[in-house]
């Protein structure tokens, strides 16, 4: 569920689909609506378009390239991702904005695929997660991730293990479907809809625990397994989840998001995460995701 849904986000707050774009981010509007138009395209396939937009936004308001500090500051808090030991696909890139006026940083990831989608002409599964410093920049106030559309804030619990790792959260990864949780994940809720793979498995627009939610994904993928099985493009993929809940869960395997970092050196400054990523990063198409979440405008700088 990934192109049709990528337009809506939750706050953490409510835990309810809303507008993806928050124009409190960058103070141009014409940039804003620029970029608004970009995603939308993009969201349509209508590529070409797509990056006539993008370019115009950053035309309006210009990225720049992450000085000595910037890149010192984005790997210091560069998240710790973790995976489960059999995740058919690899972390392919990773790439990091940081916000020009505020202390926020988005950390994207691009996974091989999706187990769910084979067929939607993406070459990655493009995932991410947003860390919010203090005044200082010296320590991780929030951070939050993105959820199938939705965005989860990190407990308390997490930020004081982002504490005890000098500062570096940590993130859990979805088996398959990469979707992103912060580390202490099974009691944060949201609200399970239509838009869900899982929804036969789901108390649709009833609220749940993540726990729960991971359940029904987990017995989903286990019983009917994923989504166009009799694809050629998803050949050698498994059809089910080979193993136990425990299995589903054991996020043990630890994935080098600093180094792609390091080694890609894509990292930038700006307000527009989607167009950088589109004229800047990627040569091959991506899923156009939520610029920043709403939750992080509402907070003080």
């Amino acid at each position: 569920m990934r192109h049709w849904i990528t337009l809506l986000l939750v706050v953490a707050a409510s835990a309810q689909r809303q507008p993806l774009s928050s124009t409190c981010a960058c103070p141009s509007q014409p940039a804003n609506q620029a970029s608004q138009q970009g995603i939308e395209a993009h969201l349509k396939r209508r590529l070409e378009e797509a990056s006539l937009f993008y370019s115009k936004a950053l035309q309006l308001e210009p990225p720049r390239d992450a000085s000595e500090a910037d890149r010192a500051l984005i790997l210091r808090f560069t998240p710790r991702v973790f995976t489960t030991p059999n995740d058919p696909f690899a972390l392919k890139d990773a790439a990091a904005v940081l916000h020009p006026n505020r202390r926020w940083i988005a950390y994207h990831f691009f996974w091989e695929d999706d187990i769910d989608f084979p067929d939607d002409n993406d070459p990655c599964d493009h995932e991410l997660m947003w860390v919010q410093l203090d005044p200082s920049g010296q320590r991780v106030r929030a951070y939050f991730t993105y959820f199938h559309g939705r965005i989860l804030e990190a407990p308390a619990a997490s930020l004081e293990d982002a504490a005890q790792h000098q500062g570096r959260p940590a993130i859990v990864v979805q088996w398959g479907k990469h979707g992103s949780m912060p580390l202490d994940w099974r009691n944060l809720s949201l609200i399970a809809d239509s838009g869900d793979i899982e929804r036969k498995h789901l108390p649709v627009d009833s609220r749940l625990t993540l726990e729960a939610y991971n359940r029904a994904t987990f017995e989903k993928l286990t019983t009917v397994g994923r989504q166009a099985q009799d694809s050629p493009l998803s050949r050698g993929w498994p059809l089910k989840f080979p193993g136990a809940w425990n299995d589903f869960t054991s996020f043990s395997v630890s994935t080098d998001v600093a180094g792609l970092l390091r080694s890609r050196a894509m990292m930038k400054v700006s307000c527009l995460n989607n167009a950088v990523i589109n004229r800047h990063f990627l040569r091959y198409n991506f899923a156009a995701k939520t610029e920043w979440p709403a939750a992080l405008c509402e907070m003080r700088r």
